[in-house]
Order: C-alpha cells, then sequence, then structure tokens
C-alpha cells in the first residue's frame, strides 16, 4: 500500500473524528405559573455541554419579538440546520403546532396546527420529521409545509403524559414514554411497530425520561424530571443495551427537549471550544504519526 494512500487514509479519520465533535446540544425549555419567577409561559434555547450538563443562554423564545412562548418539541433539520419546534397543547398562542426558530434571536413562527399532541421530535438523516403521540403511543411523520402530523401504526391507551423520542438510524427509533423506571422500546419507522426493550435503572427521578436524542458518536442523552412545581431535570445518557441511566448534571427547571444541531457562531468562549476539539486532534495525529512510523520502518527493512 503506497504511503501517499495511507497518510490520506489518517487524514480522511482525523476529519471524521473532528467532524463528529462540530455537533452541539442544544435544549429548549417551557416555565409556567408553577415557577414564580416567570409570568406566563416563557421558554429559553439553550446550549448545553454533554459533559457537565452546564447550560448557555442562547435566546428567549418569543412571537413577533415580544410574546414569549414555550416548546414541549426540539429538532434540527440535517441538511438545512434550521430549527424546528412544537409547543405545548396549553400555550397561549399557537398551541399544539410546529414552529421555525431563530437560533440567533429566538423568534419563533408559526407554521401550522399539528392536528394531535405532540410531546417530541426528530428527523432522520433524509429530512423526515417524526413525532411522539403520548396519548395514542404512537409515532407520526410532520409535514414541515403545513405542520399536520399523520400517525403511523396502532395506537394504544398507555404510557405517561409525555415521553422521548430518539432516531438511531437503520428505519428505527429509541422511545421511552413509560416512566423514569419503564422501558426504552424501539419502534420500527416504516410501519410504527414498538416492541418492548429494557428496563431503565438507575434513574434519579422515577417520574419521567424524556426529550432523548442521539449523537454523533452514538450515544442516548435524555431528560430526567420529577413531578415538582416547577419540575426539576437532569441531563442523563441512557445505554440502550441494558437501559443503565447516568445522570450527568441539572438542567435548568423545565426543560423539555434536546437536539443536536450545527454550532452557532460565537456560543462558545475560545478555551471551551479548543477543550471540546482536544480529543479528536489528538486522536487524528496519533493516528498519523502511527502510520508515518509504519512507513517509515517497511522502508528502513526494504533498504537492508
Amino acid at each position: 500500500m503506497k504511503p501517499s494512500f495511507l497518510l490520506a487514509s489518517a487524514a480522511c479519520a482525523a476529519l471524521l473524528c473532528v467532524t463528529a465533535s462540530a455537533q452541539t446540544l442544544y435544549a429548549v425549555s417551557m416555565r409556567t405559573y408553577a415557577d414564580s419567577s416567570y409570568k406566563g409561559v416563557e421558554g429559553n434555547l439553550y446550549v448545553v455541554d454533554t459533559e457537565s450538563a452546564v447550560t448557555h443562554l442562547v435566546a428567549s423564545l418569543t412571537v413577533a419579538g415580544k410574546t414569549p412562548v414555550g416548546l414541549d418539541g426540539l429538532a434540527i433539520h440535517p441538511k438545512t440546520g434550521v430549527f424546528y419546534g412544537i409547543t405545548a397543547p396549553t400555550s397561549g398562542i399557537a398551541p399544539h403546532s410546529l414552529v421555525k426558530i431563530d437560533s440567533q434571536s429566538g423568534a419563533v413562527t408559526p407554521i401550522g396546527d399539528l392536528g394531535h399532541t405532540g410531546s417530541d421530535i426528530q428527523f432522520d438523516l433524509d429530512g423526515t420529521l417524526y413525532m411522539w403521540l403520548p396519548g395514542t403511543y404512537q409515532m407520526a411523520t410532520v409535514d414541515l409545509d403545513s405542520g399536520v402530523a399523520t400517525p403511523r401504526g396502532h395506537s394504544f391507551q398507555q404510557g405517561v403524559l409525555k415521553g422521548g423520542i430518539a432516531l438511531i438510524g437503520g428505519g428505527r427509533a429509541l422511545v421511552s414514554a413509560t416512566g423514569g423506571k419503564g422501558t426504552l422500546d424501539v419502534v420500527e419507522l416504516a410501519t410504527g411497530t414498538i416492541a418492548p426493550g429494557p428496563t431503565l435503572v438507575g434513574a434519579a427521578f422515577p417520574d419521567l425520561i424524556k426529550g432523548l436524542t442521539y449523537s454523533p458518536r452514538g450515544i442516548v442523552y435524555g431528560i430526567n424530571t420529577d413531578g415538582g412545581l416547577p419540575p426539576q431535570a437532569n441531563l442523563v445518557s441512557i445505554d440502550p443495551r441494558t437501559g443503565k441511566v447516568t445522570t450527568i448534571g441539572p438542567l435548568p427547571n423545565d426543560t423539555e427537549a434536546l437536539s443536536f444541531g450545527p454550532e452557532l457562531a460565537d456560543s462558545k468562549d475560545m478555551t471551551a471550544k479548543m477543550l471540546e476539539w482536544r480529543f479528536p486532534v489528538l486522536a487524528g495525529l496519533f493516528v498519523i504519526a502511527m502510520i508515518v512510523i509504519v512507513v517509515a520502518m517497511r522502508s528502513k527493512g526494504s533498504k537492508g
């Protein structure tokens, strides 16, 4: 094998590592009258550190720049990078609707009524938007132009008031909709068929796990919340094979949803960026160094 090809392969490997790290975790919240420090419903958009759960406020969410609005779900289009959300059925403005979000200003633009109450949304790699319907324990697809949701599969009268979904590839999704001590089930996206998965263990709050998302590195994250007023929330990771829940750290009260997307300009200071990129850069340099050593040793051996 030619040294130039090996070096090119190493460079590609390093580039893939860096690309995977460039995805940022975002969260949205929906605070209500239960929180005495807020008036009405108010939502915020945050950047979340996946290692510590520390959040950085990006913007407050408003319609027409003045009316606060909270969101139940968040999804970022994999091709366009556009932020989408869904409003709660109790929202004072555009209830149970699909909306677009300006990720810089927090401006929210309603698209249309969903026709159903959803608790979480996620995109697949092709840009199809899926939504979880907690009332009927079903998956649905959402039209990005009209906002209309179309259920898939059979409906069931079970589950909890909310739930989260994470699309994991291969035409499948994970769903947590039976509480913090329930199960992490698997949904076939084409048919809506649901198969029971492992029992969740280790959640600090038994009430609910919602707002699932699947990272570019293959880690399932979610929000573990209690039934308090306002609800406390923790960022957690979940092992999809065993159901083990690991608490990472506290999130702002009433955090509702998570989603990975491209990094916003100026969303992190230089120190944070350097710390985040240190592993993939070092890994890429290590791979390149090892290949150079191997090539040099082979060249020396052939000359001898």
